[in-house]
């Protein structure tokens, strides 16, 4: 029983992994797919601060001011652009020429600075301001280092762990494995196997001797391959392309990112299995991993803003906990606890997925 199953097995893989090579949509979705969210996530998708339109009206202006300006001028955040007076500096805030106004001015008799900012984009301009404060603060602050002032409390002195030069890529290109490993895992086998259940190939092969313990694996060996090779691009890309740092440990990555592919495998083969139709498979895909992966993995929301149901929700899933996995991997390292939980969850969600999908996939024709 055991050599047959594993005949069985071996032998359906093999014509498994034929048909994959003959079928362009799988070598799209596995291997070309990745290619493409690699280029568009790490050049296209960033939350670094660039390009900011920066106007600047001197209307107290002093040495100091001066100074101020210039230094952030020569910026290569901001795009300075200096107006004579605030009327035309308001029209040119209003107009959307700048998106941010800094005016100088002059109150009590003491110079001051007011910063006004376009808020239409609220992130952007959280993230325009914190810019402009954090870069006229520095330049201040040297001035009055070097004119020899006394600072009296407490001086703080910021410094960033994990990430040194705050760098939005080294955030977002580990969440590349989330999205990818999801599509190649989940979307592919779901929609190869449920458009075998269309052509009835599915029950054609139900009706052979084999096993649905057989069938299962044969489903499952090759689009582990071609899942872990779209792995390897996203691997070769965050260390190669985009330097990001591999301060952890790549066993780890390795084990969260197979145990992670695993349960989207079996996941994608409980959804064609109860649908059997590619259209709804496609449907129900997006809503119970695609949607997920995205926007309740970290990935690119940051789950601790999110309300405190929506937190909770977001980790009953799968994706949370192999996002914490791929940035203790790459950025931080340790946290053996954490890393051995998460770890323990994954394989639990795998292993229901298979149970589900093995329930599921038994040798009978369709009702």
């Amino acid at each position: 029983m055991k050599g047959s199953l594993l005949t069985h097995a071996w032998a359906l893989s093999v014509k498994e992994c034929r048909q994959i090579a003959r079928d362009k949509s799988a070598l799209l979705l596995g291997i070309v797919l990745p290619a493409v969210l690699i280029v568009l996530f790490g050049y296209g998708l960033s939350f670094d601060v660039k390009n900011v339109r920066l106007g600047v009206v001197h209307a107290f202006e002093t040495a100091q001011t001066r100074h101020a300006v210039a230094a952030l001028e020569a910026n290569p955040t901001f795009i300075v652009r200096r107006f004579e007076a605030r009327g035309p500096a308001m029209q040119a805030l209003r107009g959307f020429d700048v998106e941010a106004l800094l005016i100088f001015e002059e109150r009590s008799g003491q110079l001051a600075a007011q910063l006004l900012l376009d808020g239409i984009e609220a992130s952007r301009a959280t993230m325009v301001g914190n810019a402009v404060n954090g870069a006229l603060g520095a330049v201040l602050s040297r001035q009055q280092t070097e004119a020899g002032a006394t600072v009296r409390g407490i001086e703080v002195v910021p410094r960033v762990w994990f990430n040194e030069s705050v760098q939005s890529r080294w955030y977002l290109v580990p969440g590349l494995f989330v999205v990818v490993l999801t599509i190649t895992g989940c979307m592919m086998t779901s929609l190869v196997i449920a458009r075998e259940w269309e052509r009835g190939t599915m029950e054609a092969l139900m009706a052979t001797p084999v096993s649905p313990l057989a069938i299962l694996i044969s489903k499952t060996v090759p689009y582990f391959i071609l899942g872990m090779a779209g792995w390897a691009l996203c691997l070769a890309a965050a260390l190669v392309l985009y330097e990001v740092p591999l301060r952890g440990s790549l066993t780890v990555i390795l084990a969260a990112s197979a145990l992670y592919l695993l349960m989207g495998l079996g996941l994608g083969l409980v959804i064609s299995s109860l649908t059997r139709s590619q259209f709804l498979a496609s449907q129900i895909t997006v809503l119970a991993s695609f949607l997920p992966a995205v926007l309740l993995s970290g990935f690119i929301f940051d789950l601790r803003t999110a309300p405190a149901w929506a937190e909770a929700f977001a980790y009953l899933l799968p994706p949370a906990y192999f996002m914490e996995l791929l940035r203790i991997g790459f950025l931080t390292g340790g946290m053996h606890e954490t890393v051995a939980r998460d770890l323990i969850i994954l394989a639990g969600f795998a292993l229901g997925g298979f149970v589900v999908a093995w329930r599921h996939c038994r040798k009978r024709l369709a009702d």
